[in-house]
């Protein structure tokens, strides 16, 4: 009889030993896993705004190559030099736009001469272009691979998603490579057969746009073997940053 009392407490505490250990084992356990990870940070909202650099008194000046297709066979092509200069900034529906002077001449033998008058602001987490007074969404903060938006959010036309398609990588444009630049894909589309559809601007942190790319034409389906990718009509049009700095640099 006391044999088996004593057996019954020998193996109740035997169980309380195991218990222990086991919690302790696993108490040291998570205690090593809490030290070697660190809790994720959340991304800064504002990553990204100095990509849309609206400095006032800060000027670019752009190469810039352009066909205009009007039939199979009969296209326009022009070349000449785009200059943008940011302007201080003024109070519009609560929000601070920078008036953005464009100039152009046909090289750099020539003087400027004011072509248009567009926009810019940031408002809220979208830095939005005012171009010919129809407003465009270029992008939207924290800037990341993973952002989509509606670049024609604010406008009548036609929806079309946007994406960052490479952020804070680097962008060669002519002979010159730049760090730090987001590349904005505002549409890649092409069948082969009917349209193509090309629009994407790239951005240089603490400069603004360096490269922008807008090629929108109709193949030829009449009269054209299909997928044969003759232009009918539409528009090619690139921009490269060939200068840059401040008005008082200069």
């Amino acid at each position: 009889m006391l044999a088996k009392r004593f057996n019954k407490v020998l193996i109740r505490n035997m169980k309380l030993k195991s218990w222990i250990l086991l919690s302790l084992l696993i108490a040291l356990v998570v205690a090593c896993g809490g030290d070697d990870e660190e809790p994720e940070q959340p991304i800064d909202p504002n990553r990204g705004k100095s990509y849309f650099f609206l400095e006032p008194g800060k000027y670019r000046e752009y190469n810039v190559y352009e066909i205009r297709y009007s039939g199979v066979g009969f296209s326009d092509t022009s070349e000449y030099q785009i200059r943008v200069e940011v302007g201080e900034g003024f109070a519009s529906g609560g929000e601070t736009s920078h008036l953005v002077n464009r100039f152009r001449r046909e090289d750099a033998t020539e003087r400027w001469e004011l072509d248009s008058v567009w926009t810019a602001r940031i408002e809220g987490n979208k830095g939005i272009s005012v171009e010919n007074n129809v407003p465009i969404v270029k992008m939207t903060f924290p800037l990341d691979t993973g952002n989509r938006w509606d670049s024609n959010l604010l406008n009548s036309r036609q929806p079309v998603v946007s994406r960052v398609v490479n952020f804070n990588s680097n962008f060669t444009v002519g002979l010159n490579t730049f760090l730090k630049t987001a590349e904005v894909e505002f549409s890649n589309f092409d069948d082969g057969i009917v349209d193509r559809f090309i629009s994407k601007e790239v951005y240089r942190d603490s400069i603004g746009m360096i490269y922008k790319l807008y090629d929108s034409v109709k193949y030829c389906t009449r009269d054209c073997q299909l997928g044969s990718q003759i232009v009918q009509s539409g528009r090619y049009y690139r921009e490269e940053l060939i200068a840059h700095g401040f008005l008082d640099e200069d």
